[in-house]
């Protein structure tokens, strides 16, 4: 049969002004594709984890711009002033004679559990800090956390669990260590589902056990996958160092001295920003620094050139 291809692969003609056999251009032109597909998609999943991470760091800042500036505080926040209490202990009445916050019976009122598009940025209402929790346990912010974050979810495996698992057949990586790195992830975001549906307005205590389950479950992940890749590559050193700082951050923010400072109310929240964003930042890691072989075309393109080279 190869005989009988290479017998006749001269009498083939070519088309005026091409220089490559058809099946060359073909496979190029595949390859060419596919990597403007991958660029996109690429392109697209770093922009939406940028996004991610901005929407962490600006929680504070939506909730002013949400609530006060475009007024939806007027509509959707009806508490009592004189029954909400502030953790930093500042009287929120104050406050909210200061943001003009009345009713339409002309009463004072705030924002609390579940009010606003975003939780009250102007003092942590019935809590004694912020924290992303806080200020996400509305249904409007509950389903921007959900949103933004599905892209790095699935990130995490395209370029991590599922890449390495294809890694795998040409390096042999061992199969329960691709089985835990696979495993580890379903945890995170099992529990990760968990913490987005209970949130500390609905089921405080089950919230806060979710946010415990699904960050032990992530840092157990990102390690096995800084393992997996190997911890002397550039990525399994990335990983490791991004890991590390998403630890630190959180401990200190949790042991940081609470106090009416600006730092003593959002010490804990900030902790929370920086550490979730080194989480989501572990599969843009590997998609930069991991193996080259994660770049390569897809079994169809290769079947392709197979057949055309054939």
């Amino acid at each position: 049969m190869q005989s009988s291809i290479t017998l006749l692969a001269p009498q083939i003609p070519q088309k005026e002004g091409y220089s490559q056999p058809p099946g060359e251009v073909r496979a190029q032109d595949a390859t060419l594709e596919f990597r403007v597909r991958r660029d996109v998609v690429k392109g697209l999943f770093v922009f939406i984890t940028a996004l991610f991470v901005l929407f962490l760091f600006s929680l504070p800042f939506l909730s002013w711009l949400f609530n006060d500036v475009f007024g939806f505080a007027k509509n959707l926040c009806e508490t009592p002033a004189e029954e909400i209490q502030c953790g930093s202990g500042v009287s929120y009445v104050e406050i909210a004679e200061k943001l003009g916050r009345w009713s339409a019976d002309g009463e004072l009122v705030g924002c609390g559990c579940e009010d606003g598009i975003f939780r009250d940025w102007s003092c942590a209402v019935g809590t004694t800090s912020f924290s992303i929790s806080y200020f996400i346990s509305t249904a409007p912010g509950t389903g921007a956390m959900a949103a933004l974050s599905a892209w790095p979810c699935i990130g995490a495996w395209f370029y991590g669990a599922g890449a390495l698992r294809r890694l795998s057949r040409t390096e042999g990586t061992n199969a329960f260590t691709l089985d835990f790195v696979g495993g580890t992830l379903v945890a995170f975001q099992f529990f990760y589902g968990l913490f987005l549906i209970n949130t500390t307005c609905i089921a405080r205590t089950l919230h806060t056990i979710s946010v415990a389950l699904f960050n032990v479950a992530a840092v157990v992940h990102y390690l096995a996958v800084a393992y997996t890749v190997d911890r002397s590559t550039r990525a399994g050193l990335y990983i490791t160092i991004s890991v590390a700082v998403g630890v630190v951050a959180i401990a200190l923010g949790a042991v940081w001295p609470e106090s009416p400072s600006w730092l003593g109310q959002h010490a804990f929240w900030l902790g929370e920003c920086i550490g979730l964003s080194s989480g989501m930042s572990i599969a843009p890691i590997l998609m930069f620094f991991g193996s080259s072989d994660l770049d390569k075309p897809s079994v169809d393109s290769a079947a392709l050139v197979c057949i055309d080279r054939a």
